[in-house]
């Protein structure tokens, strides 16, 4: 049993204050059985050094259970300790499985301090509050939660600073915006200082089975090491993580990430199947501009060279996958997935998967594997997304979706025209698709064409040049672009005057 004792306890109003959203709350929707709740202390796991009894405390939330008792499908929970409104109307929602949900808070102590027992004034309401004060409560035991936030960069970094208490808006919109968890095998236990590869990792996981009939990595996609046949063991070797046990490894800096990522997919036959974007550059040796290697290219979307949470929002509906890459205030840093986003009351949010422990201190490799949900506001007004803390910047955010059109053309031994047909297997509308077709040759007329197309779901549309006059062997390009990502597809004939002659791909 740990020494401190912080008094925190538990009752649910039956009536919401005059500081909440209205709301119109029965007894039976409240109680002070929290089921399914586990406090934390966290430890947090730096090289070989363990920062033992931090001031961040850990909740983890057994969805179900802990919906079960309220009867709600989805609800805001809110806690008050002696440290103040420490969680703050943390969206807790069934989402297909999704069985937990993780919150980091203020303890409200100095690090070093050792917590036993915590005891809080909790509620748990269908709609958000905006301000949030003590009541009657109840008494937790609190358990040590242990924390490896390294793996960007060999930086080690320390205690991140605390979390801060956020304001809310009442006429600001609250939403959410989740995917579904297609498959446990979209996060998988990382080996030591493996977040960046295996983030990569479990994005392509996630693509491909969500894509599977278009898009298929070609290594299976679970716990591995640098030089083997696991997916992961294959970009820990491209981003040259070397290592020889699962206890031992360096971080990786940025431009690895995009030249490991890149050079697997090149070397593997799947240039053209992704579109690369990303926002921010500046840290962890993260160049400006756009980012090529291996003939891909990744789009620099930056603002500024920072990241914004419309981006990321943007980059989610859009069925995208992200990561991103966090900096501790003292250096250092991890990298996650992004799986959901949202907004409360104003405050913006994101939801990841990661592995908490990434096998550190933890020799059966099966603990740390967790999805949660931190507040994201602009806590230090310098332009950068905050993690939770002041302290905590998000540097860097990288998105690959699947590249939904595939581009073909339709080959006539005579005709007048040249015809290319696009599919698009996403399941949303693409619009203003624009597509172009040029010759080269002795082309005196029609050289260049172009227009655009709307594409349904799973639909179709063709398109054609017009008349091109011309004598002589000619070459075809044919391109079809969307939001900076082009298909290119190129053939050749022979034009008799208007006449197109044994046309064929090359």
């Amino acid at each position: 049993m740990k020494k401190k004792i912080i008094g925190i306890f538990v009752c649910m109003l039956l009536i919401a204050t005059t500081l909440s959203v209205a709301k119109t709350e029965t007894q039976e929707n409240q109680t002070p059985l929290a089921n399914g709740i586990t406090f934390g202390q966290v430890d947090f796991l730096f090289s070989d050094e363990v920062q033992k009894d931090s001031h961040w405390g850990h909740l983890d939330i057994k969805v179900q259970e802990f919906l079960e008792q309220y009867q709600y499908e989805k609800g805001f929970l809110n806690i008050y300790t002696d440290a103040g409104w420490v969680v703050q109307n943390h969206l807790i929602d069934d989402v297909e499985n999704m069985n937990q949900m993780s919150i980091y808070f203020d303890l409200g102590v100095k690090p070093g301090e050792d917590v036993g027992q915590i005891s809080a004034y909790m509620e748990f309401w269908q709609e958000p509050v905006v301000g949030f004060q003590d009541g009657p409560r109840y008494e937790f035991d609190v358990a040590t939660v242990m924390y490896n936030a390294e793996g960007l960069s060999d930086i080690s970094p320390s205690i991140p600073d605390y979390i801060k208490e956020l304001e809310f808006i009442p006429s600001s919109s609250t939403y959410d915006f989740t995917k579904p968890n297609l498959n446990e095998n979209e996060n998988v236990q990382c080996a030591k200082n493996q977040c960046a590869p295996m983030g990569v990792a479990n994005s392509l996981q996630y693509l491909e089975n969500r894509n599977s009939l278009f898009f298929q990595v070609p290594h299976d996609h679970e716990m591995g090491l640098y030089g083997d046949d696991t997916l992961v063991g294959q970009l820990d070797t491209y981003m040259g993580r070397s290592t020889t046990s699962r206890d031992t490894g360096p971080g990786v800096m940025a431009d690895d990430i995009f030249i490991g990522k890149f050079q697997y997919l090149a070397d593997n036959g799947l240039s053209n199947s992704l579109i690369h974007r990303h926002q921010g550059y500046g840290y962890f040796d993260m160049p400006s501009g756009d980012f090529t290697h291996a003939g891909i290219t990744s789009d620099d979307q930056s603002v500024d060279g920072k990241i914004t949470f419309d981006w990321i929002e943007e980059q989610l509906r859009n069925c995208e996958d992200v990561e991103v890459a966090i900096k501790w205030g003292s250096g250092g840093g991890h990298v996650v997935r992004i799986f959901g986003c949202g907004k409360t009351l104003g405050q913006p949010y994101l939801r990841y998967k990661h592995d908490r422990l990434q096998t550190h201190h933890d020799s059966t490799d099966t603990q740390g594997l967790e999805e949660a949900q931190v507040y994201v506001s602009d806590l230090d007004g310098d332009g950068l997304m905050n993690w939770g803390s002041a302290s905590n910047e998000i540097v860097l955010a990288i998105s690959e979706s699947v590249q939904p059109l595939v581009f073909e053309l339709v080959l006539y031994p005579v005709h007048m025209f040249i015809f290319g047909t696009v599919f698009n297997y996403a399941e949303y509308d693409m619009q203003e698709v624009v597509w172009s077709i040029e010759a080269d040759g002795f082309v005196p007329y029609g050289k260049l064409y172009g227009g655009t197309l709307n594409i349904p779901a799973g639909g179709q549309e063709q398109f054609q040049s017009g008349i091109l006059l011309g004598f002589g062997p000619t070459s075809i390009k044919a391109m079809v672009s969307l939001r900076g990502s082009d298909i290119i597809l190129k053939a050749e004939c022979f034009l008799l005057g208007p006449i197109i002659l044994g046309m064929r791909e090359i």
